[in-house]
């Protein structure tokens, strides 16, 4: 706005304002002469412009004249000025205001942070909007199902179990229908309200209203292995009253078998030489006010325990198992077990477990289970048997030669005094008349005995001594098998000792050895024979008796076996002819099968079972020689060896034998023996 002249005022300087344009610029400015005046400056022409304007709004301004000589005013005009003039030093119009023209990015941002802003109002109202709807739906979420169980599960005892439906939600439910699962081991008595189905563990309800709770009682029995896990699950389906649509809840609970309603004890010794004889008691007991039936007291015993003897029969023949038909309400037993840790080859802590079971649904469930520790020293006298060389069980055969030896060292830190060693022979098949023994132990019964009369180191045994003794014995031959008074044709070995041993467990110590059963192979026997004729004088062979030189001769091979003490297997008997002797293509026998080898030139008699038997088995095939002139005057070998192989059925043993070499020189039934040097 152009700076214009007003009339002045009372007490004002008139204002020189230039001429104007059409345009309502400045053109010029006249300065007209006149007497020495304080210069006016363009703040003195605003400030008398403003105090106009200001009086046509009714306001008073006061602005004194400005004086050449007072800086502060010229100041004070020349900011005035700055402030209301624009870039052109024009006063802009303060009646009216100015419509800028906007960017239009600014306008698109400016509409933008509108609408958001609606719709950030639209959604915080619909958020409380619809929480407030919210409240009545349903959510499935504040339905809650319960299973409780006994604080303490135990086997065969009856227990409380309760189930509890609650409804917290908004809505009411309906057609509520629950199935509980219960463990194969669990047994259903009652409960209230009355369960259904065929294993009785489901109910129904009609409906459960906002706030309440349906309960169900659970009377029932587990009967499971001590310490084992058994799991309940329950389901729960229903329909909430504002939906058309079924809901599901479920819950699992696993409970553990505590203890159980039969019990079982176990007492013996906590200490205790190997040799000596360990007591173990177990007492079972029914706690319950029920009988139960089919039980069974089951023992794992140590590490070389050795039973002996059990008051009450263990029902099976490793003797660690006795039945129990039944057991009555508040009935106790006992169980005593004897044995010995003999074959310990080092001493320490033995863990002696019993348990007893009870038989539910055909299988057998641990009730109750205990472990009694005995800390076994082992003895200082050890004893070793030996047998043929070796220590362990082994088959013999009629008329073989036992070579015994015992081997006794002391392995604790004292001296053992006054030993006794005692060698049992269980049998009655050795031939006592063949004993040798450079020690001369006592015979008694079948066993001999050696003290320090017999052996100086008996009688004092210092730590870390040893020594051996030594005899042998034959044992009688095939004949034995007719003889009526042996009953069992093997022979047990066994040795004991007894010595006065000192240290913590101080007495007298004794020590016995496992058994060594060596049981006697069948008496399976091979005889071997070359005829021309048979026992009814009919030629079985051709030709010249006596062989010729170019003349051929047949003879006739017999083969007879008998088996009397046991049933054998895979028998066969091999015959291999020489070069010189041919197969003449004719062969008889009893049982099993008979076939020539042309490729080997052996003659195989092989049968796969043969049962013990009175009566001979018979077999025979013909061969022929012809002599050539470098054989005149000798015996000519028909066949060197028959070889014979079977298995014992009742020792496993392989049994093998052979006959010696037959020649033209044999024992004719009805010529008697024959010369067969060739002529």
């Amino acid at each position: 706005m152009p700076v214009q002249n007003y009339p002045a005022e009372t007490g004002d300087e008139i204002l020189n304002s230039s001429p104007q344009t059409s345009k309502g610029k400045v053109v010029s400015l006249k300065n007209k002469p006149k007497a020495k005046k304080p210069v006016v400056t363009m703040q003195d022409d605003l400030a008398g412009l403003i105090s106009k304007k200001n009086r046509s709004f009714g306001k008073q301004v006061d602005f004194k004249k400005s004086s050449g000589n007072s800086k502060s005013d010229t100041d004070m005009r020349r900011k005035l000025t700055e402030v209301y003039t624009d870039g052109d030093g024009e006063i802009p119009d303060l009646t009216r205001l100015e419509k800028n023209e906007r960017p239009l990015w600014k306008t698109i941002i400016y509409s933008l942070i509108g609408v958001f802003s609606v719709l950030l109002v639209v959604a915080i109202l619909g958020f409380f909007v619809f929480s407030k709807l919210e409240t009545n739906n349903f959510t499935n979420e504040r339905i809650t199902l319960k299973l409780e169980t006994p604080i303490t599960v135990v086997s065969g005892q009856e227990g409380i179990y309760s189930l509890t439906i609650t409804n917290k939600e908004k809505v009411d439910l309906y057609n509520l229908e629950l199935e509980l699962f219960y463990p194969d081991n669990f047994e259903h008595i009652d409960s209230l309200p009355k369960a259904s189905g065929d294993k009785n563990n489901k109910w129904s309800f009609s409906g459960l209203k906002v706030g309440e709770s349906q309960k169900i009682e659970l009377k029932g029995k587990m009967i499971a292995a001590i310490n084992s896990t058994q799991t309940f699950r329950g389901v729960l389906n229903f329909k909430p009253s504002n939906l058309n649509a079924n809901f599901k809840q479920e819950t699992i609970v696993d409970v553990v078998v505590a203890s159980s309603v039969l019990s079982l004890t176990v007492n013996g010794p906590e200490k205790i030489l190997a040799n000596q004889e360990a007591e173990y008691t177990l007492n079972y007991e029914n706690l319950s006010d029920e009988d139960y039936s089919d039980l069974q007291v089951v023992v794992d015993y140590p590490e070389s325990f050795v039973f002996e003897s059990a008051e009450g029969k263990a029902s099976n023949e490793t003797n660690n198992t006795w039945d129990l038909k039944e057991l009555k309400a508040g009935e106790k037993g006992e169980i005593k077990i004897k044995g010995n840790y003999l074959t310990a080859e080092t001493g320490g802590n033995r863990n002696f477990v019993a348990r007893i079971l009870l038989k539910y649904k055909d299988d057998y469930y641990p009730q109750s289970e205990e472990t009694f520790i005995t800390e076994v020293i082992k003895d200082q006298l050890s004893l070793q048997l030996i047998i043929n060389g070796s220590a362990e069980d082994q088959s013999i055969n009629f008329g073989d030669l036992l070579v015994y030896t015992i081997h006794y060292k002391n392995t604790g830190e004292d001296n053992l005094e006054n030993i006794q060693i005692k060698a049992k022979l269980d049998s009655k098949i050795l031939d006592w008349n063949t004993l040798q023994d450079d020690n001369n132990g006592v015979i008694s019964s079948n066993s001999i005995i050696w003290t320090g009369r017999h052996i100086s180191k008996l009688l004092k045994l210092g730590a870390g001594e040893e020594g051996d003794i030594s005899w042998q014995i034959r044992v009688k031959d095939a004949s034995a098998v007719n003889d009526p008074s042996i009953g069992k044709f093997s022979v047990e070995s066994s040795t004991s000792a007894t010595a006065s041993q000192g240290g913590e467990l101080n007495g007298e110590s004794s020590v016995t050895t496992k058994p060594i059963v060596n049981s006697i192979n069948s008496d399976l026997g091979l005889t071997v024979a070359a005829r021309y004729y048979n026992e009814d004088n009919i030629p079985l062979g051709l030709g010249p008796i006596e062989p010729r030189v170019g003349e051929s001769s047949t003879y006739n091979i017999y083969l007879e076996l008998s088996n009397n003490l046991h049933d054998v297997e895979n028998v066969q008997v091999v015959a291999k002819l020489p070069s010189n002797v041919s197969w003449s293509n004719k062969e008889n026998h009893d049982i099993g099968d008979f076939s020539y080898n042309a490729a080997t030139s052996e003659a195989i008699w092989n049968i796969s079972k043969l049962k013990k038997s009175s009566e001979p088995i018979l077999a025979s095939f013909n061969i022929s020689i012809k002599p050539a002139t470098s054989d005149r005057g000798r015996i000519l070998i028909l066949i060197p060896s028959i070889n014979m192989s079977a298995k014992d059925s009742n020792t496993g043993t392989t049994i093998n034998s052979s006959v010696k070499a037959i020649t033209t020189a044999f024992d004719d039934p009805i010529l008697g023996q024959t010369k067969g040097i060739v002529q």
